[in-house]
């Protein structure tokens, strides 16, 4: 389109909008005198908005896709009072320009960019926040003093199927393909709890939970931790677990008075943990994530299949990866102390 032909029906914006025509009635207007020709109605609004802004020229100038004189400093002042407000307010309706400049501002005059919330297991409470920052001074000052006697483990649920992550299924279609079709993991689909416990140098113990039996804290004392102190015994060469330290979570058959008791029978340590945080427990954010993704897109039709897979999963884990975890541990710990307790995953 000829520059002439668009000055001039910019000029004929510029009129029937001081004539107090609506955009729409303009464009129909034009339809009817330039054909395919017509400017866009997206065009006209953005001429409107920039008249509104006291800009009379009608002639082409030099600039990137779209007149920016609707970029004010008055306008972004008040985009960022809005953003300030609240995050989620619908922008366009607040300022009155359009979607194409708002963004502008957004990106280019506040440097923003939009994000998805992230979920976090708890709403901390200041207290939640101070228990997470002295527990984590403390955990820090044990892990300082060395790594090679300490156990931690964890219950993990893993399922005879289990859907691969989002990323791996992605796949090359060509255009006017359909997707490939996936079944989620049901939540009644088959699964087996499993109790996996580790060191620096490696997996210590994994117990395949019997089907029907829940973790109590009378099978926890009477069945899971003997086993993990045996192993432990065999591996290191010891003939006691006198000074060993355990770490798990805060779930009540861990803090049951008969687990507490067996601990103590046997001058076992136990280290603390703050409430409410995954993002804190070796379990939650090394080991159980690496080996759901590696089950992922996986069909088991036994449970001892299942074991097996998970065993070939965990024992391919290198000491190097083990030892490099615990330092991953005490980087989290931290991390947690530098922002007062907040969870930390997904700061910059």
């Amino acid at each position: 389109m000829e520059n002439s032909t668009r000055e001039h029906q910019r000029y004929y914006i510029f009129v029937s909008w001081k004539n107090g025509k609506q955009p729409s009635q303009i464009h129909k207007e034009l339809e009817v005198a330039e054909g395919s020709k017509t400017l866009s109605l997206r065009t006209i609004y953005q001429w409107i908005e920039a008249f509104e802004e006291d800009e009379s020229s009608i002639e082409d100038v030099s600039r990137s896709g779209r007149p920016h004189e609707a970029v004010t400093q008055g306008k972004i002042d008040k985009i960022e009072e809005l953003i300030n407000e609240d995050p989620h307010m619908p922008i366009e309706e607040e300022v009155g320009i359009s979607k194409e400049r708002i963004g502008h501002i957004l990106h280019n005059e506040l440097d923003l960019h939009k994000v998805c919330a992230k979920w976090v297991p708890h709403v901390l409470t200041e207290e939640n926040k101070k228990n997470r920052v002295e527990i984590s001074k403390q955990l820090l000052e044990i892990l300082e003093s060395g790594f090679q006697n300490i156990i931690t483990g964890d219950e993990t649920w893993a399922n005879y199927f289990t859907v691969s992550s989002k990323e791996s299924n992605k796949s090359w279609v060509k255009i006017g393909e359909n997707r490939p079709q996936i079944t989620r993991t049901a939540q009644n689909s088959k699964k087996r709890m499993f109790c996996v416990f580790f060191s620096i140098d490696g997996i210590i113990a994994r117990i395949v939970v019997p089907k029907g039996q829940y973790i109590t804290g009378k099978y926890y004392a009477n069945h899971v931790l003997p086993k993990v102190f045996e192993n432990f015994k065999q591996i290191t060469n010891r003939r006691t677990v006198r000074h060993l330290m355990l770490h798990h979570d805060n779930a009540a058959p861990h803090k049951s008075k008969i687990v507490d008791d067996y601990l103590n029978e046997n001058k076992v340590r136990i280290l603390p943990h703050p409430p409410y945080s995954p993002d804190l427990a070796p379990c939650d954010f090394f080991l159980f994530p690496k080996i759901k993704k590696e089950l992922g897109g996986k069909s088991f039709d036994s449970i001892e299949n299942l074991a097996r897979a998970v065993q070939a999963i965990t024992d391919n884990i290198t000491s190097d990866e083990y030892q490099n975890f615990f330092q991953e541990w005490q980087r989290r710990l931290k991390l947690c102390i530098d922002v007062n307790g907040e969870y930390f995953e997904g700061m910059q």
